[in-house]
């Protein structure tokens, strides 16, 4: 059997397992969730997407996410199997093995660890299942729980686009944070 000298199949994390969350794919009878907790505005000002979509619009847009080839999308839930949120990696590229990182967590699970064990545990199956040697993502500069949560598993501030973004009626810079293969704390 494969893995560490003197690991057991029980020892063996799962990839899609972290301290406080599992990764795992979406199904039909989660679009409801992820359509009703995606859309609460406290959520989506910290994200690109501005504007609520119906709950088919959600369904489509998973059913695209499952047959992409340069994309993966999980469901993130507790190890009790509670939905907290949604997470992956898309805009892979094989050639240069790196690929762009989002998340999401529903607001009553802010400030809890959820969001960073979902980092490190998509990083950690981008890096190790997917073989990618970097990882990127892209961050409003007053999201201070989402910068803390990527500096946590290893993401370094790698430059900012100065007024990139509209939020709240005004202008805002967008940080771009990278990971290498190498850096992740995977605690």
């Amino acid at each position: 059997m494969g893995g560490k000298p003197g690991a057991t199949a029980s020892s063996i994390r799962s990839p899609f397992e972290g301290a406080l969350v599992r990764l795992r794919a979406i199904e039909e009878h989660d679009v409801g969730w992820l359509n009703r907790h995606f859309w609460n505005p406290n959520v989506t000002r910290f994200l690109e997407v501005v504007w609520p979509e119906p709950a088919e619009a959600t369904r489509e847009y998973v059913e695209r996410a499952r047959r992409s080839e340069d994309a993966i999308t999980f469901l993130v839930e507790t190890h009790a199997g509670e939905r907290v949120g949604a997470c992956g990696l898309e805009g892979v590229k094989g050639r240069v093995r790196a690929a762009d990182m989002g998340i999401w967590i529903d607001e009553p699970f802010w400030s809890r660890g959820y969001g960073t064990d979902a980092v490190r545990t998509v990083c950690r199956f981008g890096f190790r299942e997917m073989n990618l040697q970097r990882i990127e993502l892209h961050v409003y500069d007053f999201n201070d729980r989402g910068i803390r949560a990527y500096r946590k598993a290893g993401f370094r501030e790698e430059g900012r686009l100065r007024g990139d973004q509209f939020v709240d009626g005004h202008p805002v810079d967008v940080l771009v944070m990278g990971l290498l293969a190498d850096e992740l704390i995977d605690a």
